[in-house]
């Protein structure tokens, strides 16, 4: 084997060209796939960043359509179907209570800004927050580097006790050790810093940690602060069970199984929803583990991609192992002198098979350098929601796969040249000719491999055209309005500073003056915009039954005055708001097409009255009547069709909008500054954020598809060229082989075209038959990611004939070579080969 792997070595440098083509076309492979699988082992596979994290899981509620709750649940304690939901604050705390199997449980909701008013001259900002229960850093296992983590007691503490990020610490208290007991300003209320968390410590699935953590507060519900805005934080026990707006972790007892934890919580949500009528629908609870929960959007996307990177791998093994067979073939000679020497088959075998494990962990060593690129170019294009991609990185897990990749690579491709070459017998040192072809399974054998390269290239190429056709389809869909030429933007205002009749104000000022900047068409408000997430509600329909386990639930979104108009909405029935629906008007509310006709059916909704239920804000139960019906839009997905939603007018809600919207007549951003003179006109110390145009949120929304489409594709092109090469260098091997016979055609009188036609002839069959069995894999494919497709059938003729034409003509291309070489061949020259 030493003197195998000697002679090996030596080859590389004797055969420099040669070597250099098989390792850099392994490294491509290689490297590629180790920078996916780095990816797939970083967010799928690797164990989450705190102790015992096997034992973390994820809880959320089961919620059953109404009068259909009964006879779900099978033998195990599992849910056959149903709708997977959120948590609420009720059936949380009895879990907390009442289950034995977990060590410990907490609720957590991030995504929040708070507004930060630093000590010094700075100007307020708004920054990150996550709201927790008081154990949430003990189910994770964390503790802080400074301070305390949160009590029980700190649910009900007025003081506010607050958490900080290691990063915010650093940032803004330049790591002051003495931080503790500190005060500081948020959304106008005074917290008290009670500790500092380790650094790079966040939630899985967040990209950055916030600012800061706090608890929300289990006080007896007031409504409303001081300064009579909103305390969103404040909650009570005794809020509604199926207000559900928090998710829920917990960690599982040392001995206690995911299956055991799994059946006493249904019986715990099935017992409450036996009890409580607003949790009759929603009697069970899903339980999985923590790193499924944090991944499961990703994992389908990335398990496809990896496919797709192993696919090119095995075209670029199936390329060398033909170079390496014709290699053999030129080596023929070698081999047969190997024979009359002694030489057994065996003996042959492993000489060839080290050779190709050579060249394969020498592509190996220059993939795993390219790996490193591949994966900081991934990282830097990937969406930034991606879990855990940022700790993603090529460590000892990666570096051994890439190891045992190149072996199998080496192994894999080495085999069928090894074969060949232990064929060989001492009658090779007489017919040493190029006129000699191989045997008829040789050609056979390179024929496979060019046909295992082409089926594999057509599913790529084609699931690609699937993606690329539905991520068009996507961007063709209308949202229902004008998204151009709009900027979208956000204040950070103080409750204190501004109450609901100073904020009422406040709004119509600067509606006048953001409306007398030139080029300034129309001004409004919306909360929430479109395209950034979607606000619910409950609500009752005047003169029908009120069922608390089934109040219909719509989107619902406060506005100000011309905000259909700003969005070119189309108004279809009645009337919009304007000026005249103040505080002191009768209530109000608009509604889209899909509410009228879900709620509405076969009547006119105009009208008619719904009672929102504003109970989470402090608002007593209000009729609001319908004065006009308006054509539906997407809000948040274009994939997804307009949802039921409703209108209220923020001088009527008992909460503003933040979002300032404007339609300009040119470029969004280049109004910004003028929009930031007219803001501090009023408030110079008003934060504004979450600056960004419609069009910015939409492309926004389609990143994900956009990144998974665009690394399909590219994958698909590799293939694809990898294919044409191995095409190419199969026929011109054949013709190399047939020099003689080719040759001898000629001489009887052949023609050029005669011997063209020939050679193209048989790299068309081997694509055609290709073809013909790639189609049964792309149809597997299809089914595969058709739950990622929008408006395309994932056995799409259209896409299957494109890329069948594509490959074909490839295939043509890659013919024509090899064939016009051949039709050119001087009999005389060939006759002399042999």
């Amino acid at each position: 084997m030493y003197r195998d792997i000697a002679f090996a070595l030596r080859q590389l440098r004797t055969n420099f060209r040669f070597s250099l083509i098989v390792v850099l076309t392994l490294a491509l492979g290689i490297g590629a796939t180790t920078a996916i699988f780095s990816v797939v082992s970083g967010v799928l596979l690797r164990a989450l960043p705190f102790p015992d994290s096997e034992r973390l899981i994820s809880l959320r509620t089961i919620v059953y359509p109404h009068a259909e709750a009964e006879g779900k649940q099978a033998s195990d304690g599992t849910l056959n179907s149903g709708i997977l939901d959120d948590v609420s604050f009720p059936d949380f705390f009895d879990w907390r209570q009442q289950s034995q199997t977990l060590e410990a449980v907490a609720s957590y909701a991030y995504g929040t800004t708070r507004r930060f008013t630093p000590s010094g001259s700075e100007l307020p900002r708004q920054i990150e927050a996550e709201f927790v229960s008081a154990d949430f850093f003990r189910v994770l296992g964390v503790a802080p580097i400074l301070g305390r983590s949160f009590t029980l007691d700190d649910e009900k503490d007025e003081s506010h006790p607050i958490i900080l990020s290691h990063q915010f610490w650093v940032a803004e208290f330049h790591s002051s050790p003495d931080i503790i007991g500190r005060h500081i300003t948020l959304s106008d209320r005074v917290a008290t810093i009670v500790g500092v968390m380790p650094a790079g410590f966040s939630f899985p699935g967040a990209s950055e940690p916030p600012g800061f953590w706090a608890t929300f507060l289990r006080a007896s519900y007031s409504g409303v602060g001081p300064s009579g805005m909103p305390q969103k934080e404040t909650i009570s026990p005794a809020s509604q069970r199926n207000d559900r707006t928090v998710q829920v972790i917990g960690r599982l007892r040392r001995g206690v199984g995911l299956a055991q934890a799994r059946a006493e919580l249904n019986g715990i949500q099935r017992s409450l929803a036996e009890q409580y009528p607003e949790d009759r629908n929603a009697f069970g609870v899903a339980v999985q583990p923590l790193l499924e929960y944090v991944s499961g959007d990703y994992r389908q996307p990335l398990y496809l991609l990896f496919a797709a990177v192993t696919a090119v791998l095995l075209i670029a093994c199936a390329n060398v192992a033909g170079l390496l067979l014709a290699r053999g073939f030129a080596r023929r000679h070698e081999f047969g002198v190997r024979v009359a020497l002694g030489a057994r088959p065996s003996h042959i075998v492993r000489q060839v098979l080290v050779e190709s494990t050579v060249l394969a962990c020498c592509g190996g060593v220059v993939g795993i350098a390219l790996a490193f690129v591949v994966l900081k170019t991934f990282q830097g294009l990937a969406p930034a929601d991606i879990p855990r991609l940022a700790h993603v990185q090529i460590d000892g897990i990666v570096l051994a796969f890439a190891f045992l990749v190149s072996l199998l690579t080496g192994v894999g491709f080495g085999v069928f040249p090894a074969w060949s070459a232990s064929r060989s017998d001492s009658s090779g040192l007489w017919r040493a000719g190029r006129g000699i072809s191989g045997g008829r399974n040789e050609h056979r054998l390179r024929g496979m491999l060019v046909i295992t390269e082409t089926v594999i290239s057509l599913v790529l190429l084609a699931g690609s055209g699937l993606l690329i056709r539905s991520f068009v389809e996507t961007m063709r869909v209308q949202p229902g309005f004008d998204p151009h030429h709009v900027l979208t933007l956000r204040l950070g205002m103080s409750g204190v500073e501004y109450p609901p009749d100073k904020a009422a104000l406040f709004f119509r000022q600067l509606y006048s003056l953001l409306s007398a900047i030139p080029g300034v068409e129309s001004v409004s408000s919306g909360y929430p915009i479109p395209f950034s997430y979607d606000n619910t509600s409950r609500f009752s329909i005047a003169g029908r039954p009120i069922d608390l386990s089934d109040m219909p639930v719509s989107n619902r979104v406060t506005v100000a005055p011309h905000y259909f108009e700003t969005l070119r909405i189309p108004l279809l029935r009645g009337r919009t708001f304007d000026q005249r629906d103040d505080q002191n008007a009768k209530r109000v509310v608009v509604v889209n097409q899909e509410f009228a006709r879900e709620f509405f059916p076969n009547e006119d909704a105009v009208g008619k009255s719904i009672q929102p239920d504003f109970v989470e804000y402090g608002q007593a139960p209000t009729w609001y009547e319908i004065v006009g019906v308006v054509a539906g839009i997407r809000t948040t997905n274009l994939t997804e069709a307009p949802k039921p939603e409703f209108f209220v007018v923020y001088e009527q809600a008992p909460f503003w909008p933040h979002g300032v919207i404007l339609r300009v007549s040119g470029e969004p951003r280049g109004y910004m500054n003028s929009v930031r003179s007219v803001v501090a006109g009023l408030n110079r110390s008003l934060p504004i954020f979450a600056v960004a145009t419609i069009d910015e949120l939409i492309t926004e929304s389609t990143v994900s598809t956009r990144f998974e489409t665009g690394l399909l594709t590219c994958f698909a092109a590799a293939a694809l060229l990898l294919a044409a090469v191995g095409l190419y260098a199969a026929l011109s091997e054949m013709v190399a082989r047939r020099t003689f016979e080719i040759g001898l055609r000629v001489a009887l009188g052949a023609q050029q075209g005669d011997v063209f036609g020939l050679v193209v002839r048989r790299g068309l069959i081997l694509a055609a038959i290709g073809l013909v069995v790639g189609l049964g894999g792309f149809a597997i494919f299809g089914r595969v990611v058709a739950d990622m497709l929008y408006g395309v059938r994932s056995f799409d003729p259209f896409t299957v004939a494109t890329a069948c034409g594509v490959l074909l003509l490839v295939a043509l291309l890659a013919s024509a070579g090899p064939a016009w070489r051949a039709a050119r061949l001087e009999p005389t020259e060939a006759l002399r080969e042999q």
